[in-house]
């Protein structure tokens, strides 16, 4: 039958396939891999010309359980799962919820595979993208409510230093003055952190290694800072200065946190297949900044991105705000993980896709 001039062609069923983030692989009745969608040759590590073919078992270690489950669905063509199901993949240690089809009528199986800790990671990306919408709005308004009595304030302030020349009342006046410009200063950095992007194409060890140069100058002698750098990073489009910032805020927090005596790491890694703001992403490159410090009070991870929340008896709490608010204007976003001796926070922004950017082109 001829299509209509405006009617579209049915989409092909293997590229829906292909952009789903659920890892699918199809099995042969001896549980060969005949076909596995991107998704599942992120979780291999393996091209789909090097997985046809290969065995179940030879993916999956220790697979006698999977194997079972598919054996059993096979038999019965019945659809059977298991959940978090504790499997090393790539060499790395997943959780994976698994659940297996028998096709028809040809035979064979298709096995469907959640990395659940990917899951409960997508979750808590979008919990502290809810953080910092609700952040940036309290802090802005927060920001012009503190600007206004502060204008009035120093003023007065000039006024009574004129009435008390010669009088060394003057020295409090002039305190409050002080006062007043620095925390004016503050309010204005807070204002324009989310200013215009200037986004360039770089490699983000730019960012890292600025902000480890300046700490290596600010810290006390006692405190050794390393690099762990991955040297295949690919290019990502960010605004270096606003990286800069974010990042530098990090290396701050973690030169305090070990105080006179301690250990802070600078890392870079590439990750793939990560989950950012709902967009999924083949590359992310993580800039990371590790501490040996006691880490953060349990009671103050579920709020650690809010606004006037800090640890520190001298701090803030506007630094980390800050910091999230600018990564997430550049399409990333922070976060940590933190124990007695090991706190890691981490920049994740997109890399570049040169493959989407050459479709483009052509």
């Amino acid at each position: 039958m001829r299509r209509g001039p405006n009617q579209r062609a049915a989409p092909d069923p293997k590229n829906i396939l292909e952009g789903l983030t659920t890892a699918l692989v199809v099995l042969d009745d001896d549980l060969l891999v005949t076909y596995l969608n991107l998704a599942a040759q992120d979780l291999f590590g393996l091209s789909a010309r090097q997985a046809v073919g290969q065995p179940l078992r030879k993916l999956i270690r220790p697979s006698d359980e999977l194997v079972a489950l598919c054996e059993r669905a096979l038999a019965s063509r019945l659809i059977f799962g298991l959940r978090e199901l504790s499997a090393w993949v790539a060499g790395r240690e997943l959780s994976l919820d698994c659940r297996a089809a028998p096709l028809e009528p040809d035979g064979g199986l298709v096995l469907e595979l959640n990395d659940t800790e990917r899951d409960r990671t997508i979750r808590r990306e979008a919990e502290l993208l809810a953080q910092q919408k609700v952040s940036r709005r309290i802090i802005r308004q927060l920001a012009h409510e503190v600007k206004n009595p502060l204008g009035g304030l120093r003023g007065a302030a000039q006024l009574l230093e004129r009435q008390l020349t010669g009088s060394e009342l003057t020295s409090y006046t002039r305190v409050i003055i002080d006062e007043a410009d620095r925390l004016a200063g503050l309010v204005d950095n807070v204002l324009q952190a989310g200013g215009t992007r200037h986004p360039e194409e770089l490699n983000l060890h730019r960012v890292t290694e600025h902000v480890a140069s300046l700490i290596e100058a600010e810290k006390p002698a006692g405190v050794e800072v390393l690099r762990d750098y991955d040297p295949s990073a690919p290019p990502v489009d960010v605004d270096r200065n606003q990286l800069i910032q974010a990042f530098l805020n990090l290396a701050r927090n973690a030169l305090q946190a070990v105080s006179e005596h301690g250990r802070i790491v600078f890392r870079t890694r590439v990750l793939p297949n990560i989950t950012i703001a709902g967009v999924h992403h083949r590359l992310v490159v993580s800039a990371e900044v590790e501490d040996n410090g006691p880490g953060i009070a349990e009671e103050l991870k579920e709020t650690v991105f809010y606004p006037l929340v800090t640890g520190k008896p001298t701090g803030t709490g506007i630094g980390l705000t800050i910091a999230q608010d600018l990564v997430s204007g550049n399409g990333g976003l922070i976060e940590f993980t933190s124990r007695p001796g090991c706190t890691v926070f981490r920049i994740r922004v997109p890399a570049i896709n040169r493959r989407a950017t050459a479709s483009e082109a052509g």
